[in-house]
């Protein structure tokens, strides 16, 4: 019985944890979107590399912050051809 408990209360932690990273992740991407580095807050994000994983594929994008070097890879959504959503 006490092997269930624990076992469900870590792994409740586990789905939590997994909630918050994506939460923080979420909120980066927002403001870097917005081209404002999230950890020095200015306003030099470039896109360093972007790759298309196709029509129904996510592309994976890395950005950069020209003052501070921090380097972030999202991995985003494309959409489908019918949307018009084919590139970056």
């Amino acid at each position: 019985m006490y092997l269930f408990i624990v076992t469900l209360i870590l792994s409740g932690l586990g789905v939590l944890a997994y909630y918050l990273y994506l939460k923080q992740k979420s909120e980066k991407l927002s403001k870097i979107e917005q081209g404002i580095c999230p950890d020095c807050n200015k306003e030099s994000i470039v896109v360093k590399r972007s790759k298309n994983g196709g029509c129904s594929g996510t592309t994976s994008v890395i950005y950069k912050c020209e003052s501070c070097d921090n380097e972030e890879e999202f991995n985003i959504g494309a959409g489908s051809c019918n949307s018009g959503k084919c590139g970056f």
